[in-house]
């Protein structure tokens, strides 16, 4: 569907790591490349369990929207099996949302969300990718640098498990997917190019997440319920999210230190002091599954690798390795795979891999992070302990983005929901239309 007669530099692609990014990355390249090798430093899980190298992995993950509709054009016709194997698909605009003091309306939206657990996705990504049959994927490797040929990288440097010995791998294009924990911007510097532009937002996030069995009574009837504290007072958010097997994850999160401990009952003494206590009324009912894992985010983190005059040829970030975002707006998965949609339109368009398409790249997967960092940093900068520079904009934006929030007009909420699950983009906010029902001008 996506494929064009192979060019002479498309003979070999290489991607950095196995988790969401880099095996949607593989599916974007396997239609432009005779072959791609996927590498990633863990041994390969016998099943769906957290991996050590994704230390987040044990907590919760929603494709939203957006992410939906760009895995099912990378995987045509597969997100069936998802839900059949018990991925939770909900309308994102029926989700339980408690912001800006008030629950949000419930409407129906048709903008499709799945629930499940990263493992249990990841499992199902890396079958789909196994069957195409130019992907191989080797596991228990660690690339240790890149390899140039002038200003072009031409392949990895890298270590199998059990072997002291190092070897080479060419490729004509690698990817790195390596995460916020990317070696990128380190490799860059040690081989003479300038540093790489950051952008950084101090959040100070700390989360927890437990799983759960509820009794039967408790099950929720829809996946998603949300609550967040009114930014500055409150600093807590929860989250309750059914997944696959009737698992309830519960998370707690809070920002600037105000961070949920990893024992049941100071877990649940956080939930309780949520502002609202339909979290906690579950969670306290219900049975720990294992252990409450706990993770911690000091910054979000976006690299502006496009605005670099200097960059070698032959190599590309992707998703985190390129922005790291707050974890609890839920974007990251989404991006990675509208990234990867990128990726293979840019490799449609363009002849060779060159600068002109790695410029077309850095644009293409600009636009992807813009809506998504501007939704999840403009809550940040509510809080007058985040670090970063607020946009001369914020405070007029803030005071629109949360009358859009609760305006209480059905039109209106529904063009917000499109906006925030990444389905539309944020013009249609501002459509006179709009603007004028969010104040209150038309009826």
């Amino acid at each position: 569907m996506y494929s064009k007669p192979h060019l002479p530099d498309r003979r070999h692609a290489i991607v950095i790591g196995a988790s969401v990014a880099g095996l949607v990355a593989s599916r974007a390249l396997s239609a432009h490349f005779r072959s791609v090798t996927l590498l990633d430093r863990d041994e390969e899980p016998a099943q769906a369990v957290p991996r050590a190298g994704v230390p987040q992995g044990r907590h919760i993950h929603v494709v939203l929207p957006g992410g939906v509709r760009a895995l099912d054009r990378l995987f045509p016709g597969r997100l069936p099996e998802l839900v059949r194997a018990g991925s939770q698909p909900f309308d994102y605009g029926q989700s339980q949302f408690h912001m800006c003091g008030q629950w949000m309306p419930r409407i129906a939206t048709e903008l499709y969300s799945l629930a499940q657990t990263r493992p249990f996705l990841e499992e199902h990504l890396r079958r789909w990718v196994r069957e195409l049959p130019n992907v191989q994927a080797i596991f228990g490797a660690s690339v240790t640098a890149p390899i140039y040929d002038g200003s072009r990288v031409t392949g990895v440097a890298l270590q199998y498990a059990g072997s002291g010995r190092p070897e080479e791998l060419r490729a004509d294009l690698v990817i790195d997917a390596t995460g916020r924990n990317t070696r990128l911007p380190r490799w860059l510097a040690g081989d003479g190019y300038p540093p790489v532009p950051e952008t950084s937002i101090g959040i100070d996030l700390g989360y927890a997440t437990g799983r759960f069995r509820a009794p039967g009574n408790l099950r929720p009837t829809h996946p998603m319920l949300y609550i967040v504290g009114h930014p500055p007072r409150e600093t807590r958010v929860g989250v309750r999210v059914l997944v696959e097997d009737g698992v309830i994850f519960g998370g707690m999160g809070g920002y600037h230190g105000d961070h949920p401990p990893a024992d049941l009952p100071g877990f649940l003494e956080f939930a309780r002091s949520l502002c609202q206590p339909d979290v906690f009324d579950v969670l306290s009912r219900s049975e720990l599954l294992s252990p409450i894992a706990v993770y911690r985010i000091p910054t979000a983190t976006r690299r502006h690798y496009g605005r670099m005059a200097q960059f070698p040829s032959g190599i590309l970030p992707i998703g985190d390795a390129i922005c790291s975002f707050d974890p609890a707006f839920g974007q990251g998965m989404t991006v990675a795979a509208l990234e990867a949609e990128a990726l293979m339109d840019c490799l449609q368009c363009h002849g060779r891999a060159d600068e002109s398409f790695r410029r077309d790249y850095f644009r293409r997967a600009d636009a992807a992070i813009e809506v998504p960092w501007a939704v999840s940093t403009g809550e940040n900068f509510k809080y007058p302990q985040t670090t970063g520079r607020r946009p001369l904009s914020f405070p007029l934006t803030r005071l629109y983005k949360d009358r859009l929030a609760t305006c209480g007009d059905a039109a209106v909420i529904h063009d917000f929901y499109r906006v925030v699950s990444l389905s539309a983009p944020p013009r249609i906010l501002l459509r006179p239309r709009v603007v004028a029902r969010t104040l209150g001008l038309w009826r």
